[in-house]
């Protein structure tokens, strides 16, 4: 008899069943993926502890009732001539299939192009600002909302446009600080707040984070427990210098014993 194979390529060996057409077929197997084979018993197993299995609901498969066979179907086989057919035929069908996604995918990057041209030229002034605050780590806040409106392409709201604005503003300034006087010394210094950070503790009480700037852009920076004021405003005071340091890049002075000068 001639040598048959199945659809994966193997040769059959057993004597084949005959379906209604006169077609060569075997029964098909498919093997239980609930359940395996421990100490030479088939079982359900969820964990094995100290050696020995473990299962919350017994060790009984109900898959496959402990038989191994999940469950089984008909297939071909196939002479040598007849499967190289039917490999020729499937890779044939593939290869259409791949050129017809090939060209779907074609077309659909052509008109994404074509509509994120549109709303670049729409949007190319809060786009190339918000390139301008990416830092190249996807986790970072405006390389996060970059990538988001690059792939939705978005209209940006009046608050994300001001938001990324005051942001552009906030860096060209920080740009511009400089540490301002020595450490030690007394200065009196005109400043708008700009932030305001309260950090409670049941135990000392509040303390205050201060970021300010002055006329110059310079970043001053109190942390204490005086309250010098709320974001917005502008405030005279006298204080002494503690230290200058340098944060992510910019340049701050940090001042301490701050007297607010009516």
């Amino acid at each position: 008899m001639e040598q048959l194979f199945t659809r994966q390529g193997e040769l059959y060996e057993q004597a084949p069943s005959f379906n209604k057409a006169g077609k060569a077929i075997y029964t098909r197997y498919i093997q239980c993926d609930r359940c395996c084979v421990v100490n030479g018993k088939r079982l359900w197993v969820r964990w094995i502890e100290n050696g020995a299995p473990r299962s919350n609901i017994g060790f009984d498969c109900w898959t496959c009732g402990n038989t191994g066979i999940k469950s089984s179907r008909k297939e071909r086989l196939y002479t040598a001539e007849e499967l190289a057919k039917v490999i020729k035929t499937a890779e044939t069908a593939k290869a259409r299939k791949e050129q017809a996604y090939a060209e779907r995918k074609r077309k659909n990057d052509e008109k994404r192009a074509e509509q994120f041209i549109a709303y670049y030229l729409k949007n190319s002034e809060f786009i190339d600002s918000l390139k301008g605050l990416c830092s190249g780590d996807e986790s970072n806040f405006w390389d996060r909302m970059c990538s988001e409106f690059m792939y939705t392409m978005k209209e940006p709201t009046d608050k994300v446009l001001d938001m990324v604005a005051k942001e552009v503003a906030k860096r060209a300034a920080n740009t511009q600080s400089q540490y301002i006087g020595n450490i030690g010394d007394a200065v009196t210094l005109t400043v708008t707040i700009e932030q305001v950070i309260v950090l409670f503790s049941e135990l000392y009480g509040n303390n205050y984070l201060n970021i300010c700037r002055d006329k110059n852009n310079n970043v001053v920076v109190y942390k204490g427990k005086t309250d010098i004021g709320d974001p917005g405003e502008t405030i005279t005071i006298k204080a002494s210098v503690k230290e200058h340091q340098l944060y992510d890049g910019v340049q701050q002075t940090v001042i301490q014993r701050p007297k607010l000068i009516n």
